[in-house]
């Protein structure tokens, strides 16, 4: 009993210790990523809405490459990944240059998936999918809100 009050007072002082959340806060602070001047707009709203749905796509199209349905992965690539007007624009909207050209990056290669799988090339769809994914990390480590 009395190892299991000591042990909960240690770690109570771990969890509320100030140079913990203090590092924590820190490392929040040292975030260098570029800021796209949105956080808390419509527009940053409008954004993270737009991530999902990419994400959410990526997420059906390896569903379905794993039971061989490569048409409909293709139509969701894109329809969904793909370089439209509309997300052209939506790139552009953000007034910086290099996350524009990172988005039209992406999409494009959301086009390129699409046309990949068409193909029903596994191994070629997952090297397409890797670059749409790259895309995402190479976004998410150099932009925030």
């Amino acid at each position: 009993m009395r190892a299991k009050l000591l042990s909960s007072v240690c770690f109570m002082g771990l969890v509320l210790s100030p140079s913990i959340w203090g590092m924590e806060m820190s490392m929040m602070q040292d975030d260098e990523r570029t800021s796209l001047g949105i956080k808390g707009t419509m527009q940053g709203e409008h954004q993270l809405s737009n991530m999902r749905e990419h994400l959410s796509a990526i997420s059906d199209i390896v569903r379905l490459m794993n039971t061989n349905k490569y048409d409909e992965a293709s139509k969701i690539a894109t329809e969904k990944l793909g370089l439209t007007l509309e997300k052209n624009s939506m790139c552009g909207s953000f007034k910086n240059q290099s996350f524009e050209q990172v988005g039209v990056s992406f999409h494009k290669a959301g086009d390129n998936l699409a046309q990949t799988l068409k193909t029903k090339d596994h191994a070629k769809s997952m090297v397409a999918l890797e670059k749409v994914l790259n895309g995402c990390v190479m976004c998410h480590s150099t932009f925030k809100q």
